[in-house]
């Protein structure tokens, strides 16, 4: 094992936690037709692609970590 690696997945890991925590909260929305209500726990797009490619770079940096020198 590297510590230059070891610094590289821990620096992903942490811009992917950062990715994560900062998802919007989910959203009560009205229905168009009739008085109900519902929950929107979506991901808006842009956000979803951010934290999708961090879970990659995460993911390609810990095989780099594992693999042999």
């Amino acid at each position: 094992m590297d510590r230059k690696k070891l610094a590289a997945a821990v620096a992903e890991a942490e811009r992917f936690i950062a990715r994560a925590k900062a998802l919007p909260a989910p959203v009560e929305r009205q229905y168009y037709h009739g008085g109900g209500s519902y929950v929107d726990d979506g991901f808006p797009p842009k956000d979803g692609g951010a934290i999708r490619r961090a879970s990659m770079d995460l993911t390609r940096s810990l095989a780099d970590l594992r693999r042999p020198a």
